[in-house]
């Protein structure tokens, strides 16, 4: 029998019941807009800047001038307000996603932790009495749950961590290769 990190995971995979299947599709969409949110909040950094820096340079642009217009945006300041909502909002939102990501990840991940549990403990009640009669219950417990931590906390969270931060990761660099391939590539 091997012991990679990818057959532990198909194995761990196969004792995972559908109900926690489908909230690990819900996760994965959580994680897509989370990344999504984070993108969207590191782009209105620019303009934010740009309309504290140098405001003229948001009115001369092509993509600004239907907003400014449709808005009646003629004054700096009003400009400046305008994109400091803007920045903050986005800002907020993707904060708010981060968190919602951080609670539903931790929550799954001990979620599927007492489902193990349950499975171990209710396979250990199946066994001969005789077997029950030379063990102390405590320890049988206290087993059973330390074992189920441990796949929470070795495995689910780190790899739950390690997919979010992947997505963010692509998202922003896919973000950065539309805005500009060759400094992105170059940066990278």
């Amino acid at each position: 029998m091997e012991y990679s990190i990818p057959n532990l995971i198909k194995r761990l995979w196969g004792h995972i019941s559908n109900k926690r299947r489908y909230q690990f599709v819900t996760l994965l969409f959580i994680m897509i807009i989370a990344s999504f949110a984070e993108v969207a909040s590191i782009g209105a950094v620019i303009p934010f800047l740009t309309a504290m820096t140098s405001p003229d340079i948001v009115y001369e642009s092509y993509y600004a001038k239907p907003i400014l217009d449709y808005f009646e945006l003629t004054d700096p300041s009003q400009l400046l307000l305008v994109f400091t909502v803007i920045f903050s909002i986005a800002a907020l939102l993707s904060g708010g996603m981060r968190l919602l990501l951080l609670w539903y990840q931790t929550r799954l991940s001990h979620a599927v932790g007492a489902d193990i549990g349950i499975s171990i403990y209710r396979r250990t009640l199946f066994q001969p009495y005789i077997l029950h009669v030379s063990r102390n219950s405590s320890e049988v417990i206290a087993g059973i749950t330390g074992k189920a931590n441990v796949v929470v906390d070795t495995t689910l969270i780190p790899l739950f961590t390690i997919c979010s931060a992947f997505l963010i990761l692509i998202s922003i660099l896919s973000a950065l290769i539309i805005i500009d391939p060759l400094i992105t590539i170059y940066s990278f």
